[in-house]
């Protein structure tokens, strides 16, 4: 089923690319929110919490809160429901008594690979009218905007 583009994606004109950026993006989390539930029984957030413990390896809630821009409380829901699926797991830190290792099992791994090429197929259907160029050209352009950000520090520095 192909999905309609918003009504308001014209409202405001071509000088407002952000906002229209930001419609697309809702457009891809709802159809992938859609995906992940029907084909892997998980919610966005709890896609996210097994992609980033499973790209990053065994890291704090506060690591993968800073990686991928959620927050506490949605990492705390997601847990809930990931742990007793046996997808990831928690143990305390050694180093801190308090902290938590948030890891990912070998269900979890599993799992996210099977995601990970599902999401992969879907970026390239959504993708597929650019070339390689341009592909490399957008990445390029958003980079650019995103470093315009105030307060946006490259973590390559």
């Amino acid at each position: 089923m192909i999905m309609a583009i918003p009504q308001v994606w014209h409202l405001f004109g071509k000088d407002h690319l952000p906002y229209r950026l930001l419609l697309l993006a809702r457009m891809i989390d709802r159809e992938t929110q859609k995906n992940l539930n029907e084909k892997f029984g998980l919610s966005l957030a709890e896609w996210r919490l097994l992609a980033i413990a499973t790209s990053i390896g065994p890291c704090t809630a506060s690591e993968i809160g800073k990686a991928g821009e959620i927050d506490r409380a949605e990492i705390s829901r997601a847990m809930r429901r990931l742990e007793p699926m046996g997808l990831l797991s928690r143990k305390q830190d050694p180093d801190h008594g308090k902290r938590l290792i948030i890891t990912a099992t070998d269900a979890g791994q599993k799992l996210a690979e099977k995601v990970k090429t599902e999401r992969r197929l879907f970026f390239e259907a959504i993708m597929s009218g650019l070339s390689r160029e341009e592909r490399s050209e957008l990445d390029r352009q958003l980079l650019v905007m995103a470093e315009n950000l105030p307060g946006t520090i490259d973590p390559a520095d």
